[in-house]
C-alpha cells in the first residue's frame, strides 16, 4: 500500500514538473497578446476605426508569422517565385490577413473567450479556444502556432470550427491563378491592401 502511495505521488510530482517545464506557455503569450489586442483597439460594436486598426497591427505583426503563412498559402507556386517576389507578396499577404482580422474584431467580446489549453510537439503546438460572438453564438478557434528561435509562439494558421483560414487562401489563390496568373493575383492583393 505504501509503494503505492509513493508510485502514485511521484507520478504527481513528475506530472507538475513537466506542466511547469512549459505546459501553457503558448496558451498564456497568446492570451497575454489577444488581451493587449483588444485594449489597443477598445473592441466595441462597430468595427475599429483605421487608426485603431493602425496601433493594433504591431501587436498582429508580433502573433503572427507572416513569411510562414504567405508560403503555405501559395504551396507549389512560392518556390517559383523570386526572393522579391516572396518579399512583395508576404507583405501583401500580411496587409490583407491583418485588415481582416481587425476588422471582425468587435463581432468577439474578449472577456467571453475560453482558453482550454494547448498541446505541443517539440516546437509545433495548438492553442485551444472557445470564443462567444456577440450574437451569442460559440466557435471553436484553435491557433496552430510554431515557436521561434527566440522561444516566441508565432500562429501559422487559425481553423475556426476545424476550417483552416491558410486553406481558405489557397484555395482562392490557386483559382485566381488558375484562371489568370500569379500577377493578377498581386494586382488583387494589392487593391484590397490599399482600400
Amino acid at each position: 500500500m505504501r509503494a503505492r502511495l509513493v508510485f502514485v505521488l511521484l507520478l504527481l510530482g513528475l506530472a507538475l514538473l513537466a506542466r511547469t517545464a512549459g505546459a501553457g506557455e503558448a496558451t498564456d503569450q497568446l492570451r497575454a497578446d489577444i488581451d493587449e489586442l483588444y485594449r489597443s483597439v477598445n473592441a466595441t460594436a462597430t468595427p475599429p476605426s483605421s487608426a485603431a486598426r493602425a496601433a493594433a497591427r504591431p501587436i498582429v505583426d508580433r502573433m503572427f508569422d507572416w513569411a510562414a503563412m504567405a508560403e503555405a498559402s501559395l504551396r507549389g507556386y512560392w518556390p517559383k517565385r523570386t526572393p522579391a517576389e516572396r518579399a512583395e507578396f508576404t507583405r501583401l499577404f500580411s496587409d490583407v490577413f491583418a485588415r481582416a482580422y481587425l476588422s471582425r474584431i468587435h463581432l468577439v467580446d474578449a472577456r467571453n473567450f475560453q482558453y482550454l489549453g494547448d498541446t505541443t510537439a517539440g516546437d509545433r503546438g495548438t492553442v485551444k479556444t472557445t470564443i462567444l460572438t456577440n450574437r451569442g453564438s460559440t466557435l471553436d478557434v484553435d491557433y496552430l502556432v510554431q515557436a521561434s528561435p527566440a522561444r516566441r509562439w508565432l500562429v501559422q494558421d487559425v481553423r475556426v470550427e476545424g476550417i483552416s483560414l491558410i486553406d481558405n487562401y489557397r484555395v482562392q489563390f490557386d483559382s485566381i491563378i488558375g484562371k489568370s496568373s500569379y500577377e493578377e493575383l498581386v494586382n488583387r492583393l494589392r487593391t484590397v491592401a490599399t482600400r
